[in-house]
Formats: structure tokens, sequence, C-alpha cells
């Protein structure tokens, strides 16, 4: 089968994976798993009250956040002849996967997915990272807040973290949302229901963690001057540091023992070194809805009008991929045609423009690429980008921490709506090989998951049974592929369910599609 891919992580997969395999076509694993290995879900971690505080570097903070692993199951493999081949697209290779049925495919999922509903049946989630030994980075919080005489607001986010770990993720994740909460407390009453003051509130919250990350760093190596002074020995003791935290056999890991041994210095810089997108929505009690986005998650509003739903797009797509984004940045570079290269990727690494909170490399000069990021300890993606920022990080920044805000005010209750929040692996879900070379657009992308979703509504009850799950369900057709291809050929049940059976049971080493997350919301 020539499987069509449908993940923008298809770039990176042939340039990290396939230029290194053997061309003899075997299996490419180098420890294959048998056809009775488990398949562990993405380890889910959840905020408990009370906040934490902003530091990662006491213990007291980290024992408020428990990560919890799933058991893990087994999906239905009978030997070899469920066994199927397939290439992903790539002539040459040769990759397997187990071929499930479709309630197998329904039973896996769920597994894998942890789909939950809550809030009396309003809200529904889901999160997917089908790799067997690989945790998503993806990091989601519904939070409800009471604020007396500021009145009841809905705080939703969406962090999509990226790079060699999950320093950034966490960081925001924890300590985002009790800034932003903050930040009302602290609002003057008669300024809550105002757009401009809750707008500059959400853009001022979100660069300032930005800028905190940055600044931790400085505080350390002020400057290029002062690094000059350094030997790289010296660089090393101060980014490298270490600490007597001994992780605890008691209970749930916590982030205490997931950075365990790791001095505040270290996790300082390795903080700056990763990063996370950044997606808001924030309603207060009158129906006012704010979005904060940096990145490339995306926010939807799906209004009933009559008989049909309505599509409203409250987030913008923050990637270089789009012209716009391109444009601003050779504005803001003039005569550095390498700002935005190789498959659309700013300095040719990173897809995000706005990219996002970290991604320090990107906003400090290469100095500190060079002789700072290149000497911490767990370092940089791959050796070779510190020679690719070196060479082309001349004007930094390249990339923005300052989020953009939009505003939409709520109906007065007589119409039905809903909220769709997603990472972006489910527009590489639907999008397939079309997304990742930009046939598809986004508006009627986001069009498809709406109507999707109203019409399970229309036909509801509202009294959703845990296989019902809204956001279950849009992860489910998206595994199934674009109606589709790029050449115009319809898909078939079979060539869906085998594309759905392979992006589930992959047999491959490194991830092969993007962590997913869907929120849904009934409004």
């Amino acid at each position: 089968m020539s499987h069509r891919i449908a993940c923008r992580k298809r770039d990176k997969f042939i340039k990290s994976h396939c230029l290194s395999m053997s061309t003899d076509n075997t299996a490419t694993n180098s420890d294959p798993p048998s056809a009775s290995a488990s398949r562990s879900p993405s380890p889910e971690i959840t905020i408990a009250p009370p906040s934490p505080s902003e530091e990662l570097n006491s213990s007291t903070h980290f024992s408020e956040i428990s990560i919890e692993q799933k058991s893990a199951g087994t999906p239905s493999k009978d030997g070899e002849s469920q066994r199927r081949h397939t290439n992903m697209g790539l002539p040459g290779h040769d990759f397997t996967y187990f071929s499930l049925s479709e309630e197998e495919i329904s039973t896996e999922l769920r597994r894998l997915s942890d789909p939950k509903i809550i809030n009396n049946g309003a809200l529904h989630t889901a999160s997917l990272q089908p790799h067997p030994k690989k945790h998503s980075q993806d990091r989601l919080v519904a939070e409800q807040w009471d604020l007396g005489e500021r009145g009841s607001w809905k705080f939703r986010a969406v962090f999509d973290g990226h790079a060699n770990g999950d320093e950034t993720v966490d960081y925001v994740f924890t300590t985002l949302p009790s800034k932003i909460k903050l930040s009302l407390t602290a609002l003057p009453v008669p300024q809550c229901t105002n757009v401009e003051a809750v707008s500059s509130l959400l853009q001022e919250t979100i660069s300032a963690i930005d800028d905190s990350i940055k600044q931790a760093v400085l505080d350390l190596l002020p400057s290029s001057d002062y690094i000059d002074q350094l030997s790289d020995d010296e660089i090393r003791a101060i980014v490298n540091d270490q600490a007597t935290v001994v992780p605890s056999n008691i209970g749930l890991p916590t982030l205490a023992d997931k950075y365990a041994g790791r001095g505040p210095n270290n996790i300082k810089v390795t903080r700056a070194m990763r990063g996370t997108t950044v997606l808001v929505v924030l309603i207060n009690s009158d129906g006012g809805l704010w979005t904060a986005g940096l990145g490339d998650c995306q926010a939807v509003l799906g209004q009933k009008e009559a008989s049909f739903w309505t599509t409203t797009l409250l987030s913008t797509n923050h990637n270089a991929s789009e012209p716009s984004e391109v444009a601003r940045l050779k504005l803001d570079h003039p005569g550095e045609e390498e700002c935005v290269v190789a498959k659309n990727r700013v300095l040719g690494l990173i897809a995000v423009t706005r990219a996002a909170i970290g991604d320090h490399q990107f906003k400090l000069p290469s100095i500190y690429t060079k002789r700072v990021f290149a000497l911490t300890v767990p370092g940089m993606n791959r050796p070779d980008h510190t020679q690719i920022i070196m060479k082309r990080n001349l004007t930094p920044p390249y990339v923005s921490g300052i989020p953009e805000v939009k505003y939409v005010k709520l109906h007065d209750g007589t119409r039905e709506a809903c909220l769709l929040m997603c990472s972006d692996g489910l527009l590489d879900l639907y999008g397939g090989e079309n997304w990742q070379e930009k046939h598809i657009d986004i508006v009627e992308m986001c069009k498809t998951w709406v109507d999707l979703v109203g019409e399970k509504l229309d036909s509801s009850s509202r009294n959703f049974d845990p296989k019902d799950n809204l956001a279950l369900f849009l992860l489910n057709r998206g595994l199934r592929g674009p109606p589709r291809s790029y050449s115009g050929e319809i898909w078939s049940e079979e060539e869906a369910l085998n594309r759905a059976s392979s992006l589930l049971t992959l047999e491959f080493k490194d991830k092969w599609m993007d962590d997913t997350t869907v929120l849904v919301e009934i409004l």
C-alpha cells in the first residue's frame, strides 16, 4: 500500500530517520516490537489546587503536580496475519503495522487518548500520541474561576511543547493559569468587561512569562562580552549545576521526580532552549470571549443559525507557511534570504513564527547558542542546529513571544454554540499531504469540524455516553484521513481503516505523528 502520511512531522521523519536507514527494505526498528507488545498511552498531567508557585526548583511546588501513567493495553494482533506493510509514502522503505477492525480502532483510540466528559456533559477532551514509548508534549487546562464581584470566568488552554524537552511547556502549564487569574483578580471591577483591558491583560501576562525566561538566562550570563570572558568549563559549571532533590518512590511521580538532580540554573537555561505554543480562551459571565494565541494551535467557535452551523475562526495560524507571517519576517530582517528557508521554517529550523514562549536560540544573540545552549545538558535538538543558528541568526529576534488577542461576544443564550480547541496535530490529520503543501483552506477545515460536531449535537439528547465523546469523535474521523487525496482520488473504506490502523499501531522507533489534543465544549 502506498500510504499517504497525514502529519507535518513527515519532513522531520524523512530527514531524521529515513536517510539514515539501510536500503534493504527490512523492518525499520533496530529492536522491533513483537506482535504482542503493549502500547502505552501518554502520561496525563493534571493541576491540583492550590496553584503552584513560579519556580520549578521547589519540591513543594513539584508535589502539587502529578503525572499519571495509564496502564498499557494490547490491540488485537493475531500474529503475522494481522501485520501489514506500508512505505508511508516513501518509496524504497518498508514499515509494518497491524490491521484493526473499526471496532478495534475505536477501542484502541479510547484507551490511548484517555477521553473525558465533565461539567455535566458540556466539556469533552481527548489527547493522543500513539507511540508506545514516547510521551506527549501537549498540555490542556480547563478551569472555572469564581472571582466574586468580578464574576465567573472560564479558562481554557492548550499548550503544544516542542524541542528536545518539556521544561518550557511544564513551566507554562503550571504557572500561566494562576498568573492570568491573579491579574484578573487585580483588575478593577469595571474593567472586567472592558475588551481592551482584558485583551491587554492577556497579552502582557503571556509576554511577561517569556520575558522572565529570557531574564533568568541573562541573570546568569548577562552579555556577549561576559560570555567571552568565560572558558567552556566555567560555562558548563554554571549551566549544568545539580541539586539534591531525590525522586520519591511513594505515590504518583511528580515534576520534582521528573527533574530530580538538576539544579535551578540548568532548569532555567533548558527552559529557555525549549518552547511551547500557547492558546488561551477566556470567557466571562457576560458572554465575552477572548482568545490569545502564540503558534499554530487552533480555536474555533460554532454557532447555530436557524438550521445550520456557522464557523468563526478565533485564532491565527502563526506559522511560516502563512504568507503574511513570512512577509512580516522578511520585512523585519531585510536582506536575510535565509530567515525563512527549508520547507517554510524560520532559519530553516522552526515552523512557528510567533513561536511561542521559549525558543530563545531564535531570540538571543547567536553566542548564547554557541557558548551556552550548546554546552548545556540535556542539549539542543541536534548538534548541527548550533552551526545553522550561528550562520543565520544575524539580527535577532526572529520569533516573537507577544500573542495575538481576539475578542468576540457570545450569543445571549438563545442560540446553540460550541467551542473547539486543538493542537496542530488535528490539522495534520485532517489535511494530510494537502495541508502540508498548503492546498487546504484552514477555514474550510475548521468548518468541517464544526459541521461534524454540530451534526452530533443536533442528533443527540445531550446525555453523552463516554464513547460519544465529541473530542474523541473528531480524533477518530481525523485518523481515517481526508475524504480525498491531493490527486483527487476518493479514499475507500479499506484505505481509511488502513490509515487509522497504521497511525495507531505503526512499528517504528520514533514518533510518526504529531501529538494531538482536542477540546470540545458546548457553550
